[in-house]
Protein backbone atom coordinates (compact mmCIF):
# COMPACT_ATOMS: atom_id res chain seq x y z
CA UNK A 1 0.00 0.00 0.00
CA UNK A 2 2.35 2.69 -1.22
CA UNK A 3 1.40 6.28 -0.55
CA UNK A 4 3.88 7.74 -3.03
CA UNK A 5 2.25 10.15 -5.44
CA UNK A 6 3.10 11.23 -8.97
CA UNK A 7 5.75 13.82 -9.65
CA UNK A 8 4.64 17.45 -9.78
CA UNK A 9 6.56 20.66 -10.44
CA UNK A 10 7.98 22.33 -7.36
CA UNK A 11 5.92 25.14 -5.94
CA UNK A 12 7.67 26.12 -2.71
CA UNK A 13 8.24 29.77 -2.06
CA UNK A 14 11.85 30.86 -1.82
CA UNK A 15 13.21 32.79 1.12
CA UNK A 16 12.81 36.04 -0.88
CA UNK A 17 9.10 35.48 -1.55
CA UNK A 18 6.45 37.12 0.56
CA UNK A 19 4.01 34.79 2.32
CA UNK A 20 0.56 34.16 0.96
CA UNK A 21 -1.97 35.98 3.15
CA UNK A 22 -5.34 34.29 2.67
CA UNK A 23 -8.49 35.55 4.42
CA UNK A 24 -10.70 32.63 5.39
CA UNK A 25 -14.12 32.11 6.87
CA UNK A 26 -13.87 28.32 6.85
CA UNK A 27 -12.49 28.39 10.40
CA UNK A 28 -15.03 29.88 12.80
CA UNK A 29 -14.37 31.05 16.38
CA UNK A 30 -16.64 28.29 17.68
CA UNK A 31 -14.19 25.69 16.33
CA UNK A 32 -11.28 27.19 18.26
CA UNK A 33 -10.55 26.46 21.89
CA UNK A 34 -11.68 29.50 23.89
CA UNK A 35 -8.57 29.53 26.06
CA UNK A 36 -6.24 29.33 23.05
CA UNK A 37 -8.11 32.30 21.60
CA UNK A 38 -7.58 34.21 24.87
CA UNK A 39 -3.84 33.54 24.71
CA UNK A 40 -3.52 34.82 21.13
CA UNK A 41 -5.62 37.93 21.83
CA UNK A 42 -3.67 38.88 24.94
CA UNK A 43 -0.30 38.45 23.22
CA UNK A 44 -1.45 40.61 20.30
CA UNK A 45 -2.89 43.23 22.64
CA UNK A 46 0.58 43.74 24.12
CA UNK A 47 2.23 44.15 20.74
CA UNK A 48 3.44 40.63 19.97
CA UNK A 49 2.79 38.59 16.84
CA UNK A 50 0.82 35.46 17.75
CA UNK A 51 -0.79 32.68 15.73
CA UNK A 52 -2.30 29.26 16.03
CA UNK A 53 0.15 26.96 14.30
CA UNK A 54 0.85 23.37 13.27
CA UNK A 55 -1.49 20.43 13.50
CA UNK A 56 -4.47 22.35 14.84
CA UNK A 57 -4.57 24.61 11.75
CA UNK A 58 -4.13 21.63 9.43
CA UNK A 59 -6.93 19.68 11.12
CA UNK A 60 -9.33 22.65 11.15
CA UNK A 61 -8.85 23.14 7.40
CA UNK A 62 -9.44 19.40 6.86
CA UNK A 63 -12.65 19.54 8.97
CA UNK A 64 -11.09 17.35 11.65
CA UNK A 65 -11.19 17.98 15.39
CA UNK A 66 -7.76 19.06 16.71
CA UNK A 67 -6.40 17.23 19.74
CA UNK A 68 -4.82 20.40 21.08
CA UNK A 69 -4.06 23.98 20.11
CA UNK A 70 -0.50 25.32 19.93
CA UNK A 71 0.49 28.98 19.78
CA UNK A 72 3.60 30.48 18.15
CA UNK A 73 4.61 34.03 19.07
CA UNK A 74 7.34 36.62 18.77
CA UNK A 75 7.27 37.08 22.56
CA UNK A 76 10.18 35.57 24.46
CA UNK A 77 9.35 33.02 27.19
CA UNK A 78 9.85 35.47 30.06
CA UNK A 79 7.63 38.01 28.32
CA UNK A 80 4.91 35.37 28.01
CA UNK A 81 5.21 34.56 31.70
CA UNK A 82 4.78 38.24 32.64
CA UNK A 83 1.49 38.34 30.74
CA UNK A 84 -0.01 35.16 32.21
CA UNK A 85 -0.03 34.38 35.92
CA UNK A 86 -1.00 30.80 35.08
CA UNK A 87 2.15 30.30 32.97
CA UNK A 88 4.96 27.85 33.72
CA UNK A 89 8.20 27.75 31.75
CA UNK A 90 9.54 24.28 30.97
CA UNK A 91 12.64 22.95 29.25
CA UNK A 92 16.30 23.63 29.92
CA UNK A 93 17.77 24.14 26.46
CA UNK A 94 14.73 25.69 24.79
CA UNK A 95 12.15 27.28 27.03
CA UNK A 96 8.48 26.65 26.27
CA UNK A 97 5.60 28.42 27.97
CA UNK A 98 2.84 26.17 29.29
CA UNK A 99 -0.22 28.26 30.05
CA UNK A 100 -2.44 26.27 32.39
CA UNK A 101 -6.20 26.34 32.23
CA UNK A 102 -8.68 24.05 33.89
CA UNK A 103 -8.03 20.56 32.50
CA UNK A 104 -5.65 21.62 29.69
CA UNK A 105 -2.43 23.35 28.75
CA UNK A 106 -1.92 25.79 25.86
CA UNK A 107 1.68 25.34 24.72
CA UNK A 108 3.15 28.64 23.58
CA UNK A 109 6.50 28.69 21.78
CA UNK A 110 8.67 31.57 20.64
CA UNK A 111 9.48 31.63 16.92
CA UNK A 112 12.59 29.52 16.24
CA UNK A 113 15.16 29.41 13.48
CA UNK A 114 16.96 26.42 12.00
CA UNK A 115 20.31 25.74 13.64
CA UNK A 116 23.45 26.80 11.78
CA UNK A 117 24.98 23.68 10.17
CA UNK A 118 28.29 22.79 8.60
CA UNK A 119 30.23 25.57 10.32
CA UNK A 120 33.21 23.21 10.46
CA UNK A 121 32.88 22.29 6.80
CA UNK A 122 31.55 18.79 7.47
CA UNK A 123 28.82 18.23 4.89
CA UNK A 124 28.47 14.52 5.61
CA UNK A 125 26.90 14.75 9.05
CA UNK A 126 23.59 16.62 8.82
CA UNK A 127 22.11 15.35 12.10
CA UNK A 128 20.70 18.25 14.13
CA UNK A 129 21.90 18.04 17.73
CA UNK A 130 20.27 21.30 18.84
CA UNK A 131 17.88 23.85 17.31
CA UNK A 132 17.44 26.14 20.28
CA UNK A 133 17.74 29.42 18.38
CA UNK A 134 15.12 32.17 18.46
CA UNK A 135 14.14 33.41 15.01
CA UNK A 136 11.58 35.21 12.91
CA UNK A 137 8.12 34.20 11.80
CA UNK A 138 9.46 33.18 8.38
CA UNK A 139 12.33 31.17 9.87
CA UNK A 140 9.92 29.36 12.17
CA UNK A 141 7.84 28.27 9.18
CA UNK A 142 10.83 27.00 7.20
CA UNK A 143 12.33 24.99 10.07
CA UNK A 144 9.20 22.78 10.29
CA UNK A 145 9.05 19.35 8.69
CA UNK A 146 6.07 19.32 6.29
CA UNK A 147 4.36 22.07 4.33
CA UNK A 148 0.94 21.19 5.73
CA UNK A 149 2.27 21.62 9.30
CA UNK A 150 3.78 25.09 8.66
CA UNK A 151 0.58 27.12 8.29
CA UNK A 152 -0.09 30.06 10.63
CA UNK A 153 -3.64 31.18 11.43
CA UNK A 154 -4.54 34.49 13.03
CA UNK A 155 -7.90 33.85 14.74
CA UNK A 156 -8.43 37.56 15.43
CA UNK A 157 -8.03 38.79 11.85
CA UNK A 158 -9.11 35.37 10.52
CA UNK A 159 -6.30 35.09 7.96
CA UNK A 160 -3.95 32.25 7.02
CA UNK A 161 -0.23 32.94 6.55
CA UNK A 162 1.50 30.47 4.22
CA UNK A 163 5.24 30.69 3.56
CA UNK A 164 5.80 27.21 2.08
CA UNK A 165 2.84 26.29 -0.14
CA UNK A 166 1.03 24.26 2.52
CA UNK A 167 -2.44 25.36 1.40
CA UNK A 168 -1.86 24.00 -2.10
CA UNK A 169 -0.67 20.67 -0.70
CA UNK A 170 -3.73 20.46 1.56
CA UNK A 171 -6.00 20.90 -1.44
CA UNK A 172 -4.05 18.28 -3.42
CA UNK A 173 -3.82 15.98 -0.35
CA UNK A 174 -0.05 15.72 -0.73
CA UNK A 175 2.55 15.26 2.01
CA UNK A 176 5.75 17.13 1.16
CA UNK A 177 8.92 17.92 3.09
CA UNK A 178 9.93 21.57 3.32
CA UNK A 179 13.18 22.03 1.41
CA UNK A 180 15.37 19.19 0.17
CA UNK A 181 13.83 15.91 1.46
CA UNK A 182 17.20 14.12 1.56
CA UNK A 183 18.64 16.83 3.80
CA UNK A 184 15.57 17.04 6.03
CA UNK A 185 15.46 13.32 6.87
CA UNK A 186 19.19 13.28 7.59
CA UNK A 187 18.80 16.28 9.88
CA UNK A 188 16.15 14.41 11.88
CA UNK A 189 15.57 10.75 10.88
CA UNK A 190 12.40 10.56 13.01
CA UNK A 191 10.78 12.57 10.21
CA UNK A 192 10.71 9.29 8.27
CA UNK A 193 8.25 7.83 10.78
CA UNK A 194 6.30 11.08 10.97
CA UNK A 195 5.88 11.07 7.18
CA UNK A 196 4.42 7.56 7.30
CA UNK A 197 2.22 8.42 10.27
CA UNK A 198 0.71 11.54 8.66
CA UNK A 199 0.25 9.88 5.26
CA UNK A 200 -1.65 7.02 6.90
CA UNK A 201 -3.69 9.17 9.27
CA UNK A 202 -4.70 11.84 6.75
CA UNK A 203 -4.91 9.50 3.73
CA UNK A 204 -2.42 11.71 1.83
CA UNK A 205 -0.07 10.75 -0.98
CA UNK A 206 3.63 11.22 -0.23
CA UNK A 207 5.30 13.43 -2.85
CA UNK A 208 7.75 11.27 -4.90
CA UNK A 209 10.99 12.99 -3.84
CA UNK A 210 9.86 12.80 -0.22
CA UNK A 211 9.06 9.08 -0.55
CA UNK A 212 12.47 8.39 -2.10
CA UNK A 213 14.07 10.10 0.90
CA UNK A 214 11.97 7.96 3.28
CA UNK A 215 13.06 4.71 1.66
CA UNK A 216 16.58 5.72 0.72
CA UNK A 217 17.65 7.02 4.13
CA UNK A 218 15.76 4.56 6.33
CA UNK A 219 19.02 3.31 7.88
CA UNK A 220 19.52 6.80 9.36
CA UNK A 221 16.90 5.79 11.94
CA UNK A 222 19.71 3.96 13.78
CA UNK A 223 21.08 7.38 14.68
CA UNK A 224 17.84 8.73 16.13
CA UNK A 225 17.22 8.89 19.86
CA UNK A 226 15.60 5.54 20.86
CA UNK A 227 12.94 7.11 23.13
CA UNK A 228 11.70 9.20 20.20
CA UNK A 229 11.43 6.10 18.02
CA UNK A 230 9.41 4.31 20.71
CA UNK A 231 7.16 7.34 21.07
CA UNK A 232 6.40 7.40 17.34
CA UNK A 233 5.71 3.64 17.27
CA UNK A 234 3.23 4.00 20.14
CA UNK A 235 1.60 6.98 18.43
CA UNK A 236 1.09 4.88 15.31
CA UNK A 237 -0.49 2.11 17.37
CA UNK A 238 -2.90 4.67 18.90
CA UNK A 239 -3.57 6.54 15.65
CA UNK A 240 -6.54 4.47 14.51
CA UNK A 241 -4.67 3.60 11.29
CA UNK A 242 -2.00 1.30 12.72
CA UNK A 243 -2.63 -1.36 10.07
CA UNK A 244 -2.06 1.11 7.22
CA UNK A 245 0.98 2.69 8.88
CA UNK A 246 2.71 -0.64 9.52
CA UNK A 247 1.94 -1.84 6.00
CA UNK A 248 3.68 1.31 4.72
CA UNK A 249 6.66 0.66 7.00
CA UNK A 250 6.86 -2.90 5.68
CA UNK A 251 6.73 -1.81 2.02
CA UNK A 252 9.34 0.92 2.56
CA UNK A 253 11.58 -1.52 4.51
CA UNK A 254 11.58 0.88 7.46
CA UNK A 255 10.25 -1.94 9.62
CA UNK A 256 13.48 -3.90 9.17
CA UNK A 257 15.39 -1.07 10.83
CA UNK A 258 13.28 -0.36 13.91
CA UNK A 259 11.39 -3.65 14.43
CA UNK A 260 13.33 -6.44 12.68
CA UNK A 261 11.42 -9.12 14.61
CA UNK A 262 8.14 -7.99 13.04
CA UNK A 263 9.80 -7.73 9.62
CA UNK A 264 11.15 -11.29 10.03
CA UNK A 265 7.66 -12.59 10.79
CA UNK A 266 6.26 -10.95 7.66
CA UNK A 267 9.12 -12.18 5.47
CA UNK A 268 8.34 -15.78 6.54
CA UNK A 269 4.72 -15.54 5.39
CA UNK A 270 5.25 -17.72 2.34
CA UNK A 271 6.99 -20.37 4.47
CA UNK A 272 3.84 -20.53 6.57
CA UNK A 273 1.63 -20.88 3.49
CA UNK A 274 0.18 -17.37 3.59
CA UNK A 275 0.24 -16.66 -0.14
CA UNK A 276 -3.14 -14.95 -0.24
CA UNK A 277 -2.52 -12.33 2.48
CA UNK A 278 1.02 -12.47 3.90
CA UNK A 279 1.08 -11.70 7.61
CA UNK A 280 -2.72 -11.96 7.88
CA UNK A 281 -2.62 -12.66 11.62
CA UNK A 282 -0.59 -9.53 12.39
CA UNK A 283 -2.76 -7.32 10.18
CA UNK A 284 -5.90 -8.72 11.83
CA UNK A 285 -4.57 -7.81 15.28
CA UNK A 286 -3.64 -4.28 14.18
CA UNK A 287 -7.05 -3.90 12.54
CA UNK A 288 -8.64 -4.92 15.86
CA UNK A 289 -6.47 -2.37 17.70
CA UNK A 290 -7.67 0.32 15.30
CA UNK A 291 -11.28 -0.47 16.18
CA UNK A 292 -10.84 -0.62 19.95
CA UNK A 293 -10.66 2.03 22.69
CA UNK A 294 -6.99 2.69 21.97
CA UNK A 295 -6.60 5.52 24.47
CA UNK A 296 -7.56 3.16 27.31
CA UNK A 297 -5.00 0.50 26.35
CA UNK A 298 -1.63 0.51 28.07
CA UNK A 299 1.65 0.59 26.17
CA UNK A 300 2.26 -3.02 27.20
CA UNK A 301 -1.03 -4.18 25.65
CA UNK A 302 -0.37 -2.33 22.38
CA UNK A 303 3.17 -3.69 22.04
CA UNK A 304 2.01 -7.19 23.00
CA UNK A 305 -0.60 -7.05 20.22
CA UNK A 306 2.19 -6.10 17.81
CA UNK A 307 4.62 -8.79 18.98
CA UNK A 308 2.36 -11.77 19.67
CA UNK A 309 2.74 -13.29 16.19
CA UNK A 310 6.53 -12.88 15.90
CA UNK A 311 6.91 -14.44 19.36
CA UNK A 312 4.62 -17.35 18.46
CA UNK A 313 6.54 -17.89 15.22
CA UNK A 314 9.89 -17.85 17.03
CA UNK A 315 8.65 -20.23 19.72
CA UNK A 316 7.04 -22.60 17.25
CA UNK A 317 9.18 -23.12 14.20
CA UNK A 318 12.05 -20.72 13.60
CA UNK A 319 14.03 -19.74 16.72
CA UNK A 320 17.29 -19.45 14.76
CA UNK A 321 15.72 -17.04 12.27
CA UNK A 322 14.99 -14.64 15.13
CA UNK A 323 18.48 -14.92 16.56
CA UNK A 324 17.53 -17.34 19.33
CA UNK A 325 19.83 -20.23 20.13
CA UNK A 326 17.05 -22.75 20.59
CA UNK A 327 13.36 -22.91 21.33
CA UNK A 328 12.69 -21.97 24.96
CA UNK A 329 10.69 -24.22 27.21
CA UNK A 330 7.70 -21.90 27.51
CA UNK A 331 6.00 -19.30 25.39
CA UNK A 332 6.62 -16.66 28.06
CA UNK A 333 10.35 -17.36 28.16
CA UNK A 334 10.58 -17.05 24.39
CA UNK A 335 8.75 -13.74 24.61
CA UNK A 336 11.09 -12.35 27.24
CA UNK A 337 14.17 -13.50 25.32
CA UNK A 338 12.93 -11.95 22.08
CA UNK A 339 11.73 -8.72 23.70
CA UNK A 340 14.95 -8.15 25.59
CA UNK A 341 16.42 -6.55 22.47
CA UNK A 342 13.76 -3.85 22.50
CA UNK A 343 15.34 -2.52 25.68
CA UNK A 344 18.50 -1.65 23.75
CA UNK A 345 16.96 -0.66 20.42
CA UNK A 346 14.00 1.44 21.62
CA UNK A 347 14.90 1.95 25.29
CA UNK A 348 11.73 0.11 26.21
CA UNK A 349 11.41 0.15 30.03
CA UNK A 350 12.27 -3.21 31.55
CA UNK A 351 9.02 -3.22 33.54
CA UNK A 352 7.12 -3.06 30.24
CA UNK A 353 9.19 -5.93 28.83
CA UNK A 354 8.30 -8.04 31.86
CA UNK A 355 4.63 -7.10 31.60
CA UNK A 356 4.51 -7.86 27.86
CA UNK A 357 5.98 -11.30 28.58
CA UNK A 358 3.28 -11.94 31.19
CA UNK A 359 0.51 -10.82 28.85
CA UNK A 360 1.72 -12.99 25.99
CA UNK A 361 2.09 -16.03 28.25
CA UNK A 362 -1.49 -15.60 29.50
CA UNK A 363 -3.07 -15.66 26.03
CA UNK A 364 -2.52 -19.37 25.39
CA UNK A 365 -4.30 -20.19 28.66
CA UNK A 366 -7.24 -17.91 27.84
CA UNK A 367 -7.71 -19.15 24.26
CA UNK A 368 -7.69 -22.78 25.47
CA UNK A 369 -10.67 -22.19 27.76
CA UNK A 370 -13.69 -24.17 26.65
CA UNK A 371 -17.27 -23.05 26.97
CA UNK A 372 -17.82 -25.11 30.12
CA UNK A 373 -14.25 -25.04 31.45
CA UNK A 374 -13.53 -23.69 34.91
CA UNK A 375 -12.40 -20.10 35.02
CA UNK A 376 -8.67 -19.50 35.71
CA UNK A 377 -9.13 -18.04 39.21
CA UNK A 378 -5.39 -17.93 39.93
CA UNK A 379 -4.76 -15.94 36.75
CA UNK A 380 -7.68 -13.64 37.49
CA UNK A 381 -6.06 -12.68 40.79
CA UNK A 382 -2.91 -11.47 39.05
CA UNK A 383 -2.36 -7.72 38.99
CA UNK A 384 -1.92 -7.78 35.20
CA UNK A 385 -5.15 -9.68 34.46
CA UNK A 386 -7.12 -6.57 33.30
CA UNK A 387 -4.44 -5.95 30.66
CA UNK A 388 -4.42 -9.64 29.72
CA UNK A 389 -8.18 -9.40 29.23
CA UNK A 390 -7.75 -6.35 26.97
CA UNK A 391 -5.22 -8.24 24.84
CA UNK A 392 -7.53 -11.27 24.75
CA UNK A 393 -10.36 -9.05 23.51
CA UNK A 394 -8.13 -7.82 20.67
CA UNK A 395 -7.40 -11.44 19.81
CA UNK A 396 -11.11 -12.32 19.88
CA UNK A 397 -11.88 -9.48 17.48
CA UNK A 398 -9.01 -10.48 15.21
CA UNK A 399 -9.84 -14.21 15.08
CA UNK A 400 -13.61 -13.90 15.57
CA UNK A 401 -13.40 -16.75 18.05
CA UNK A 402 -13.84 -16.92 21.81
CA UNK A 403 -16.52 -14.25 22.25
CA UNK A 404 -18.49 -16.34 24.76
CA UNK A 405 -15.32 -17.00 26.78
CA UNK A 406 -14.53 -13.29 26.80
CA UNK A 407 -18.01 -12.44 28.07
CA UNK A 408 -17.72 -15.06 30.85
CA UNK A 409 -14.38 -13.63 31.93
CA UNK A 410 -15.67 -10.07 31.89
CA UNK A 411 -18.68 -10.92 34.02
CA UNK A 412 -16.67 -12.98 36.50
CA UNK A 413 -13.95 -10.36 36.82
CA UNK A 414 -16.35 -7.50 37.50
CA UNK A 415 -18.43 -9.43 40.06
CA UNK A 416 -16.71 -10.83 43.19
CA UNK A 417 -17.66 -14.32 44.30
CA UNK A 418 -20.70 -14.22 46.70
CA UNK A 419 -19.23 -16.90 48.97
CA UNK A 420 -16.06 -14.90 49.36
CA UNK A 421 -18.01 -11.74 50.24
CA UNK A 422 -20.17 -13.49 52.86
CA UNK A 423 -17.15 -15.21 54.38
CA UNK A 424 -15.41 -11.88 54.69
CA UNK A 425 -18.43 -10.43 56.52
CA UNK A 426 -18.61 -13.36 58.93
CA UNK A 427 -14.92 -13.27 59.72
CA UNK A 428 -15.03 -9.54 60.42
CA UNK A 429 -15.59 -8.96 64.18
CA UNK A 430 -18.65 -6.90 65.00
CA UNK A 431 -18.19 -3.72 67.04
CA UNK A 432 -19.50 -3.90 70.62
CA UNK A 433 -22.01 -1.29 71.81
CA UNK A 434 -20.57 1.93 73.14
CA UNK A 435 -21.50 1.05 76.74
CA UNK A 436 -19.60 -2.27 76.56
CA UNK A 437 -16.38 -0.86 75.21
CA UNK A 438 -13.39 -0.68 77.49
CA UNK A 439 -12.12 2.81 78.12
CA UNK A 440 -8.81 3.64 76.56
CA UNK A 441 -5.72 4.06 78.67
CA UNK A 442 -5.53 7.78 78.06
CA UNK A 443 -9.14 8.42 79.17
CA UNK A 444 -8.71 6.23 82.27
CA UNK A 445 -5.53 8.05 83.17
CA UNK A 446 -7.27 11.43 82.89
CA UNK A 447 -10.10 10.33 85.21
CA UNK A 448 -7.62 8.97 87.74
CA UNK A 449 -5.55 12.13 87.84
CA UNK A 450 -8.49 14.49 87.84
CA UNK A 451 -8.23 18.06 86.77
CA UNK A 452 -4.96 19.79 87.21
CA UNK A 453 -5.25 22.86 89.36
CA UNK A 454 -3.53 26.05 88.40
CA UNK A 455 -0.78 27.05 90.86
CA UNK A 456 -1.71 29.92 93.15
CA UNK A 457 -0.25 33.26 92.27
CA UNK A 458 2.39 34.56 94.61
CA UNK A 459 1.55 37.87 96.22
Amino acid sequence: MSRAGTAQPGHLATSSDEPAIVPTRSITPSQIDADALKVVRRLQRFGHAAYLVGGCVRDLLLKRTPKDFDVATSARPREVRKLFRNCRLIGRRFRLAHIHFRGKIIETATFRAAADKHEDGDLLDLLIMSDNVFGSEREDAYRRDFTINALFFDPVERVLVDYVGGLEDLVERTLRFIGDPAVRVQEDPVRILRAIKFAARLDFEVEPDSWRAVTGFRCELDRAAPPRLLEEVLRMLRSGVAEIAFRMMWESEVLEVILPEVARYLSRSLDRGEERDPGAGLWAYLHAVDHSDRELLTNAVLLAALMIHPVADAAGSDPAGYGLRSASSTFGETARELLRRLVERLRLPKRDVERIGQLLASQKRLFQLGRDAALPRALMRRVYFPEALDLFEIGVRASRKGRSTLNRLRRAFRKPAPARRSAARESRPSKPPVSARKPSRSSARRRKRGRRRKPAKKE
